[in-house]
């Protein structure tokens, strides 16, 4: 229940302490943990992108230019096909990807919300031997636009 609470709480202040465009990641010590949340990040994008889509990254507030997830994140998507494009590139086909990772309760919360309808958040817990892992599934919130 805690970590319910916990999270809300993050979520409610992570939205006001970054943009509504921006992205944001805390600081990861390790770059193993780094490569977990990327991965988790692009699982979530890679079920609703296609090879061969076009990803726009909302850009990091200033003083986080270089965090440790943005450049694996990036090869992720280029692994799975998808052309990481800039975040002020306005043509129709390109997918807007916003993401904030915290630590929380020894682990990391991550948040993402693409094209600003589909968000999900997801738990990544330690395990025994220390390393990130998910908590579970992401859950999933796809808004719709009123018909």
């Amino acid at each position: 229940m805690n970590k319910i609470i916990a999270a809300g709480l993050f979520l409610a202040l992570a939205g006001c302490a970054v943009g509504p465009d921006q992205s944001f990641v805390a600081k990861i010590p390790a770059q193993a943990d780094a490569e977990v949340l990327a991965a988790g990040v692009a699982e979530f994008v890679g079920y609703r992108i296609p090879s061969g889509g076009k990803v726009a990254l909302a850009p990091m507030a200033f003083e986080q230019a270089t965090d440790s997830v943005t450049p694996i994140l990036q090869a992720e998507f280029e692994h799975q096909g998808l052309t990481v494009v800039p975040a002020d590139e306005a043509a129709a086909d390109v997918h807007r990807l916003r993401y904030l990772v915290t630590e929380l309760d020894g682990g990391a919360l991550v948040r993402v919300t693409l094209d600003g309808a589909a968000t999900g958040a997801r738990y990544f817990a330690r395990n025994p031997a220390g390393a990130l892992q998910p908590g579970g599934p992401y859950t999933v919130n796809t808004a719709e636009t009123a018909r």
